[in-house]
């Protein structure tokens, strides 16, 4: 994506969508909130070239289809009818691939470069989240096929773009299993967003498409251990940011008494693990001991990797006390 003044431009009205989304006291500025960041996105995806243009299609037809749907909800509602609720539902699952709707996601990755992808698995489902948490509907069922079929379905990818975006349909089971409690799910989509802006950055910047490149091109090896690390905090691995996303929500389940979505959350989190410590392995199968040695011995990186992982662990540790 080319970086110019009518990029940015989408990139701003984009913004101020997500913006009035989350400030808005009536329906109609929601809706409007959620059409001004599909249409401001759009245009970003057609500069990919002709898979981008096709991204952008399916995307027009999908959020077109799911604003329909939501229009004829507000009219519902309007009409004091309780299918409101179900019309609201489908529609803002759709927008943000939920399972089972979530198949028109994985036909857009391939299409887009990863500046596009973040913002597609990120900042585009921030105002139809919050829109979710504004309902009392009974998400759980979802919330379990949504878990399922994000890990299970990440085991057999090689593609890096459908692996993130089955792990993003995955974390939405998160996600959505505290979505009634704003402070919550929004310090997990935030936390989410700080460690996948971190991969796609490095994925961006070593041109990695496929888990093979990792074996046949020769890379950095300093970036490749960034790589490492990276993966095993997307994984869950103790103690990186990863791992408290996944504590916080564990806890609220506990809480609730949820026992059954935590018995599925721990064995979905598992098989997460597994595709992401693939990678990791990958990553730094071909290091020899003596770079081993040497690089925890030279330069400031080693250092700087170490206080991030020791620092962040506990600094949201105590933001999560304090809410």
């Amino acid at each position: 994506m080319k970086k110019n003044s009518t990029m940015n431009l989408f990139m701003l009205t984009m913004a101020v969508g997500v913006v009035l989304t989350l400030s808005s006291n009536n329906m109609l500025m929601l809706w409007v909130g959620l059409e001004l960041s599909m249409i401001s996105y759009i245009p970003m995806m057609t500069t990919e070239g002709v898979g981008g243009g096709e991204s952008s299609i399916k995307y027009f037809i999908v959020q077109s289809v799911s604003s329909c749907m939501l229009i004829l909800g507000m009219l519902f509602m309007l009409m004091h009818n309780l299918a409101f609720d179900y019309f609201m539902v489908i529609s803002l699952s759709i927008k943000v691939g939920l399972a089972p709707f979530h198949s028109w996601v994985l036909s857009l990755v391939e299409g887009l470069n990863y500046t596009l992808l973040f913002i597609l698995l990120t900042i585009m489902k921030i105002s139809p989240i919050f829109i979710m948490s504004l309902s009392n509907f009974d998400l759980t069922l979802m919330v379990i096929l949504t878990l399922l079929v994000g890990s299970i379905s990440g085991l057999n990818q090689n593609s890096i773009r459908k692996m993130l975006a089955y792990s993003s349909i995955y974390n939405l089971g998160f996600i959505f299993s505290v979505v009634y409690l704003n402070s919550m799910w929004s310090v997990y989509l935030f936390m989410y967003m700080t460690v996948l802006l971190t991969v796609v950055l490095l994925m961006k910047f070593m041109n990695i498409n496929y888990l093979n490149q990792l074996l046949l091109n020769n890379f950095d090896q300093k970036n490749k251990v960034i790589l490492w690390i990276c993966m095993l905090s997307m994984g869950g691995m103790p103690p990186m940011l990863g791992f408290l996303n996944k504590i916080i929500i564990f806890e609220v389940m506990v809480l609730h008494e949820y026992y059954f979505t935590l018995l599925i959350m721990i064995l979905s989190s598992l098989m997460v693990m597994f595709f992401y410590i693939r990678i990791s392995l990958i990553s730094v199968i071909n290091f020899s001991a003596t770079f081993k040695w040497n690089f925890f011995l030279s330069g400031p990186m080693s250092y700087s990797l170490g206080i991030i992982n020791l620092l962040l662990f506990p600094v949201f540790i105590l933001i999560k006390s304090i809410l």
